[in-house]
C-alpha cells in the first residue's frame, strides 16, 4: 500500500519524506496533506518547508515561523519555514556545541569559538542545507516531511550533503598537512565532527527510513520532468519510491464532451506513467471542487492519502 511509504519505521527511526517534481504540480499542499495525515494517526511530524513562497501558510492558514511552531489544534504537529537568517543563527549554535566537546590546545578552542561566533564563513543557502542536514540527524520527530522548491533547488538540497563532505574532507587534508608544524589539532577535529553529520545524512538518505515521492501532475511535462528527476537521483543511491498524480478529474463527474476530452487525456497519461515506472506504488489524488486552503481541506486530501 502507499501509505506504508509513509508510515514511521517499527525501529523507532525516523521516517523522511521528501516530495519532489516539477513546479506547479502541488507539492506543498500534498505535503501538508501527508504530515497532517500522519499526525491524525497519532505520529510526531514535522513539515520543514524550504520553499521561499512560505506556502504553508496560506494552506495551513496560519503564521509558520522561522521556528518551530505548532499547528493549529494539533500538539503532535508543528511546521517551519526554514529562514535563511535564523538558519545562519541554528548553524552557528551548532558549530559552537561541536567546538565545545573538542579536546586540545585551549587557545585554539577558544580561537574556534571566537571565530565562529563572528564569522558565520557560510552563504545563506548552504547555512539552510546544514539545517537540512541537522533535521536529518535528529530522532525528536517519528516523521519530517519536506516541502521543498521544485527542479534544481530540490536536486540541490538532496546533493548537498556529499558536495559538503567532499568539502570537508579536502579541508582535511590540507590541515593535517600542517598540523605538525603547528600543533592545532581541534579544527581537524571540529571539520572531522561536521563531515560525520554529513555521512549520517548520506547513509539516510539512502536507507529505507527516507521515502522520496514524485508528484504529477497526469500530463506530458510532468511525466518527463520526473523520468528527469529519477535519473539525477540514481547516482546519489536514492530511488523514488512512489508517485502521487494529484488533481486527477474524477470520473463520474465528466458528463459533458469538454471534461470527457481532458479525462481520456489524463487516462493517456496515467497509463504512460504507469508504464514508464512499473513495480512502483502510485496513488490518484482527485481534483476537488475548491482550493485547498485550511485545515478542514487539507484533510479531504490526507484521507484520500492515509487510505492508499
Amino acid at each position: 500500500m502507499f501509505k506504508d511509504l509513509l508510515i514511521p519505521p517499527k525501529n523507532g527511526s525516523t521516517r523522511f519524506i521528501f516530495l519532489g517534481g516539477k513546479g506547479g504540480v502541488g507539492k506543498s499542499t500534498l505535503a501538508a496533506a501527508i504530515a497532517l495525515g500522519l499526525a491524525e494517526e497519532g505520529y510526531r511530524v514535522l513539515l520543514a518547508s524550504t520553499d521561499l513562497q512560505k506556502s504553508q501558510n496560506d494552506i495551513l492558514s496560519q503564521e509558520i515561523g522561522s521556528e518551530e511552531t505548532k499547528v493549529n489544534g494539533f500538539d503532535n504537529f508543528e511546521a517551519i519555514n526554514i529562514d535563511a537568517k535564523e538558519s545562519i543563527r541554528k548553524h552557528q549554535l551548532e558549530v559552537i556545541k561541536k567546538i565545545g566537546s573538542l579536546r586540545g590546545d585551549e587557545a585554539e578552542i577558544l580561537w574556534l569559538k571566537e571565530y565562529w561566533e563572528k564569522n558565520p564563513v557560510l552563504p545563506c543557502e548552504t547555512a539552510s542545507y546544514n539545517v537540512f542536514v541537522q533535521y536529518m540527524n535528529s530522532n525528536e520527530y517519528d516523521t519530517i516531511v519536506f516541502d521543498t522548491a521544485p527542479g534544481g533547488h530540490n536536486l540541490d538540497m538532496i546533493g548537498y550533503p556529499w558536495k559538503q563532505l567532499d568539502r570537508l574532507k579536502k579541508s582535511i587534508m590540507v590541515k593535517r598537512e600542517v598540523a605538525d608544524l603547528t600543533g592545532k589539532t581541534a579544527e581537524i577535529e571540529l571539520l572531522e565532527k561536521m563531515a560525520g553529520d554529513n555521512i549520517k545524512a548520506i547513509e539516510k538518505l539512502c536507507s529505507e527510513e527516507t521515502s522520496y515521492l514524485l508528484v504529477l501532475h497526469p500530463e506530458m511535462l510532468p511525466v518527463y520532468e520526473a523520468k528527469r528527476i529519477q535519473e539525477s537521483l540514481a547516482p546519489y543511491g536514492i530511488p523514488i519510491k512512489g508517485l502521487i498524480l494529484n488533481e486527477v478529474l474524477p470520473k463520474e463527474v465528466c458528463t459533458n464532451y469538454f471534461f470527457r476530452e481532458r479525462r481520456k487525456l489524463q487516462e493517456k497519461y496515467i497509463a504512460l506513467v504507469r508504464n514508464e515506472f512499473p513495480n512502483m506504488e502510485i496513488i490518484e489524488v482527485p481534483l476537488i471542487e475548491t482550493e485547498v486552503v485550511g485545515i478542514e481541506r487539507v484533510k479531504r486530501i490526507a484521507e484520500v492519502i492515509m487510505g492508499g
